[in-house]
């Protein structure tokens, strides 16, 4: 059975972007990356944010995609759906990535999926329904994380 690809969150879809063009309309991220490439003369990101309410993407860096059970964000860059951009700002606390499975197809070959999924299992039940808006940044996750590891 074949699932959809890429992880939702409210009107936002994540995803790597060896699957952009599966969440992302076409036209919207030609555009989107037209000023990518402007500013930063490549397509060095990693993953891919869009926001089907506002037609805004997010190209993301992580170092650590492939190698961490819950890769960390270390640069982004916003294109606003009226041409409008920035860099976002680095945070002091960096946000981490959960369930990164959902961000590619089964098949993808640069982390193995099935253990993602299995970490996934591992520690969903160890955290309460408070504490799933703060799992996001690298300090609160490390703060919690022994329960389970």
């Amino acid at each position: 059975m074949n699932r959809k690809i890429g992880k939702r969150v409210g009107s936002c879809i994540y995803a790597h972007k060896q699957y952009e063009t599966e969440i992302v309309p076409v036209n919207v991220l030609k555009k989107a990356k037209r000023l990518l490439k402007t500013i930063y003369c490549g397509n060095t990101y990693t993953c891919i944010k869009y926001d089907k309410k506002t037609n805004n993407i997010t190209f993301q860096w992580s170092s650590t995609f492939d190698r961490w059970d819950e890769p960390k964000i270390d640069k982004c860059f916003l294109v606003k759906a009226d041409g409008t951009s920035r860099i976002l700002p680095d945070k002091k606390d960096p946000q981490i990535w959960h369930h990164k499975w959902m961000w590619v197809a089964d098949n993808y070959e640069g982390f193995n999926v099935e253990e993602s999924k299995e970490r996934s299992k591992q520690w969903e039940p160890h955290v309460t329904k408070e504490e799933k808006s703060k799992i996001g940044t690298l300090s609160f996750w490390n703060k919690i994380k022994s329960r389970w590891e």
